[in-house]
């Protein structure tokens, strides 16, 4: 069985050696970028995908030329990467920045967490097998109902979203979302008609551990209502409570 692989971003040669190395200890495979062109350029190439594609990015905030957030923006607004059959990977950001707009910024961005510089390894290697879990073995599990075709495909009305390649089509046609807009919607979508606290969602979409913020929460809301169309307003807030996907 192949081991699971890890692209390291980080302009520090120090920090991705040790990373590095406490990653390939932890059984990982590892490939290093120093800068996010350097990263990208890496992602499109023959060896991002030999023997295995990458699994995770662990991906430095500030580096010289192009930030980690504006690599990440690239990421998801490729239309070329996104359609290349790859899959964007999970990101981790790593960041001396811990106040809390970058943090919410870099979850915008479709981020799946993020580390404070400076970090221990052992908190990074936890976050980074945590994020790996989730990404392989999704938590929205399918409802039985005539609205639900088969395990991998969700459909409401005009929504249908397809767990196997993280997609999603709204009346028919392609809408781009990222990884965690796609489990968040496959969660309120099984348990429709269910008030979900913001504590309720984290724990069970992002597996979070205390470690998001609950304002990435309405981030994704506010996301998902705006490219759900007229089925945004299905999404209700319901106050001092949480959120609810409407019948």
């Amino acid at each position: 069985m192949a081991k699971q692989r890890i692209l390291i971003v980080d302009d520090e040669e120090d920090i991705c050696m040790i990373l590095s190395y406490s990653l390939q200890k932890a059984s990982y495979d590892t490939l290093v970028a120093h800068s996010a062109e350097e990263a990208l350029e890496l992602l499109q190439s023959p060896i991002a995908h030999t023997p295995s594609p990458i699994d995770l990015i662990l991906l430095d905030i500030m580096m010289g030329e192009m930030s980690g957030l504006e690599m990440a923006e690239k990421l998801r607004s490729d239309i070329g990467y996104r359609e290349s059959g790859i899959g964007i990977p999970p990101i981790i950001f790593l960041t001396a920045l811990s106040d809390e707009d970058t943090v919410l910024k870099g979850f915008n961005l479709g981020a799946d967490d993020y580390i404070s510089k400076p970090f221990r390894i052992a908190e990074v290697l936890a976050r980074v097998a945590a994020v790996l879990r989730r990404s392989a073995t999704p938590k929205t599990a399918v409802q039985n109902s005539s609205e639900v075709q088969n395990s991998s495909t969700i459909v409401f009305e005009g929504i249908v979203v397809n767990k196997a390649d993280m997609s999603l089509k709204v009346d028919g046609e392609a809408v781009v979302m990222t990884r965690k807009e796609i489990e968040l919607l496959c969660y309120l979508l099984t348990h429709r008609g269910q008030i979900l606290s913001r504590e309720h969602l984290l724990q069970n979409v992002w597996d979070s551990n205390g470690f998001v913020l609950e304002r990435t929460v309405d981030v994704h809301i506010t996301h998902l209502r705006k490219k759900l169309g007229q089925y945004g307003k299905r999404i209700v807030t319901k106050s001092g409570y949480g959120y609810m996907f409407s019948v």
